[in-house]
């Protein structure tokens, strides 16, 4: 075999790369606060626990800051109630957090089903919770049971906290120098003492002059809606529950009755009314009167009077016109067997084969009525607010997309910037009075006729009416009374659209936004 010259393979050149160490990696560290709105609790004040956190998390090795969030120790026993706390979860599901601190269990969630529902969520999400005060350690826990038993003892606190709150503002009642939360239409709250509000004061004047002259509830919000009146807290509409809040609040005499309503003592907490359970008290005059007692007396008596009037009949001219068949669609009539009023479909009244939908006692609609008003008052937030954000964002898409919108606003803007202008020129002597005067109103005539179109045109969409009968809903919730009796006026002018009886023993209530809410009935015996 005939040799050949080998070239001997050059020795490969190795460069050594150090490894990460995947320890120099830093913890992201975030901090939850409650913290005090009051001005005198330096202690738990944001700046404080700000400090406190930021020095502490820098002083470990291996740390780094994320992010401190803080929400006023007022902000409620529910989640839902602390935007910081939301932003924080919303944050740890970004991917944003490793680790968070808490002083207490207290301090991160109210009541046991909160607490194990974002202890288990953040174990998930592989980020750990340290809980200063108790020295627990999410991280190194086996078992879920500590995080229950810790979270069943920080809603004993919570009741402790609420028992103590109780004993406190009832001791300020005795004693007379209690204080509302909120002030009544037409007050304003100066040094511990409610002081009239010259313009809101006439507005009530006004609601009870109308009511003794023989308008109806109804008549007088909807004649303060086309004058424009403002009402409190940036709302604008007057419903007939409003009206009647006012009519019936003996605050606008200068007296004052406490405790109407008082808070359950289980975890979530809610206001109910007082009707003898719990003690009231009466304070004559301790502020202006708006309203004289005399006045206040007749209007409590023409109420009770036209309440009287109807009678047993109330529900019935209610449901009037709003109770359909879910079989044929046929609408359901009042009928009276045996002193016993029931509604029934025509056609089943008429021929039982004609349709198969009997007829169903007034007092199992009604029950089903107020069951549902009861739930949607208690979770009205949970239940009407995601809807109204779905209906903006619908809103704001149609109002992306549609042309003639578009052209409006563009019309608005340019608009809106020659007035300005023309302040400027104005503000500097450029221009006379004379000619100011007549620009002026020649743009704000047409920036008029400009948002009229475009409110001509916002409302022809469906989205923009069922946004409307959802802030409505909001607001007639938000005054209305926590317990109901029967049916009124208001429930079905702002709530029940209408009703549909599917059987004996189920009906869906339409809501004026669109909302269906399915309800069961209990059958009587007969």
């Amino acid at each position: 075999m005939q040799n050949q010259n080998l070239i001997p393979a050059q020795t490969p050149k190795v460069t050594f790369i150090q490894a990460r160490n995947q320890d120099t990696a830093k913890l992201r560290v975030a901090a939850y606060a409650r913290v005090s709105s009051d001005s005198d609790d330096q202690q738990n004040s944001y700046i404080a626990q700000l400090d406190y956190y930021t020095k502490h998390i820098a002083a470990q090795e291996g740390w780094e800051l994320a992010d401190i969030y803080a929400d006023e120790g007022i902000s409620g026993l529910v989640a839902s109630k602390r935007d910081d706390f939301n932003r924080m979860i919303q944050d740890c599901r970004d991917g944003k957090i490793d680790r968070v601190l808490v002083k207490s269990i207290s301090r991160f969630a109210r009541n046991t089903k909160e607490h194990i529902q974002y202890v288990r969520e953040l174990l998930r999400l592989g980020i750990s919770i340290h809980f200063e005060k108790e020295n627990i350690d999410t991280g190194k826990m086996t078992s879920e049971q500590i995080a229950t038993i810790y979270g069943a003892f920080s809603q004993m606190e919570s009741q402790n906290h609420s028992n103590n709150m109780r004993i406190s503002v009832r001791i300020r009642m005795e004693k007379g120098d209690y204080l509302s939360p909120s002030m009544p239409y037409g007050y304003r709250l100066e040094e511990r003492t409610l002081i009239i509000i010259p313009e809101q004061a006439e507005v009530v004047r006004r609601i009870y002059a109308a009511y003794l002259n023989g308008q109806g509830m109804e008549d007088i919000a909807n004649e303060l809606n086309k004058t424009g009146i403002p009402r409190t807290k940036g709302r604008t509409v007057w419903h007939p529950s409003t009206i009647a809040y006012i009519l019936t609040n003996i605050s606008y005499t200068g007296d004052m009755l406490w405790q109407k309503s008082f808070s359950t003592n289980e975890i979530p907490f809610r206001q109910v009314r007082n009707n003898g359970e719990k003690p009231k008290y009466f304070v004559e005059n301790c502020h202006e009167a708006i309203i004289s007692k005399d006045d206040f007396r007749r209007v409590q008596t023409l109420l009770e009077s036209r309440r009287n009037q109807a009678g047993g009949t109330v529900s019935s001219a209610l449901l009037a016109k709003k109770v359909y068949c879910g079989n044929c669609g046929t609408l359901f009539r009042r009928k009276v067997v045996n002193e016993k009023v029931y509604w029934t479909c025509r056609k089943h009244d008429r021929d039982k084969d004609l349709c198969l939908i009997s007829q169903i006692p007034e007092e199992q609609i009604v029950t089903a009525i107020l069951r549902m008003y009861h739930k949607l008052k208690r979770h009205r937030e949970q239940i009407l607010i995601p809807i109204l954000n779905q209906l903006a964002e619908l809103r704001e898409k149609d109002l992306r997309s549609n042309r003639k919108i578009n052209d409006i606003d563009k019309e608005i803007a340019q608009l809106t910037e020659q007035n300005l202008v023309l302040v400027r020129l104005k503000s500097k002597g450029y221009v006379d009075s004379a000619l100011y005067l007549s620009q002026t109103g020649e743009i704000d005539f047409k920036l008029r006729e400009l948002r009229r179109q475009r409110r001509r045109i916002m409302e022809s969409t469906g989205e923009d009416s069922q946004i409307k009968a959802t802030e409505a809903m909001l607001d007639y919730l938000e005054d209305s009374p926590e317990s109901l009796e029967k049916p009124t006026e208001e429930l079905f002018e702002t709530l029940v659209a209408n009703i549909s009886i599917l059987s004996e023993t189920e009906m869906n209530i339409s809501l004026y936004n669109g909302l269906m809410l399915k309800e069961t009935m209990e059958r009587t015996v007969r």
